[in-house]
């Protein structure tokens, strides 16, 4: 007797297409899940820089306006005997004027001071020589420039000045784009 060996169709295995088709299948949909995990991972690394942009930016702003309600007062009382436009502009030749604000999360100096920019100069937001690794190290342009180009008719000169601050939340590796912020400040006084 000759025994013949009959297979049933179900127990076929698979064959070495659909294994690599199989195999290509899940492949596909590790390196899909993997690109969602790194685009989350980018996504939370931005948001943080956002918020860290936003508290910088008001921190820098609102030192600023320190300043100009007190170059405001002092050209109001003529104490220095120097216009308010005056006191600005030396604020911005002259460096070591106004000290940066301390801002969380960043390194902090007493040796550290606003920088203002002629032209597109990104300044450190920290001091170099007390660089933390754990702290956030960001660089920044900071710019004034006359908001309008007429001069104000009751003061007879420049009376509202636009700041442009630029903040790189990743320093020197630019990886994320730049944060953009403008104020206004403005001589109450002479306008």
């Amino acid at each position: 007797m000759t025994f013949i060996n009959r297979v049933s169709p179900a127990a076929h295995g698979f064959t070495l297409i659909e294994t690599a088709l199989a195999m290509l299948a899940i492949g596909l949909g590790l390196l899909a899940l993997f690109g969602l995990g790194r685009l989350g991972l980018q996504s939370t690394k931005e948001t943080e820089n956002d918020q860290r942009c936003v508290q910088m930016a008001d921190a820098v702003f609102e030192t600023l306006r320190d300043c100009n309600m007190r170059f405001a007062d002092n050209a109001r009382t003529n104490v220095l005997n120097t216009t308010w436009i005056e006191q600005w502009s030396t604020a911005f030749n002259t460096s070591k004027q106004i000290p940066f604000p301390l801002v969380a999360n960043m390194s902090a100096s007493e040796n550290l001071y606003l920088i203002f920019a002629a032209e597109k100069q990104l300044a450190p937001a920290y001091d170099e020589n007390a660089l933390s690794l754990t702290d956030w190290n960001p660089r920044y342009t900071l710019s004034l420039s006359p908001k309008y180009t007429d001069i104000s008719p009751v003061a007879g000169q420049q009376n509202l000045l636009q700041v442009t601050l630029i903040i790189y939340p990743d320093g020197d590796t630019y990886s994320s784009e730049y944060r953009l912020f403008h104020t206004t400040l403005s001589d109450t006084g002479g306008l």
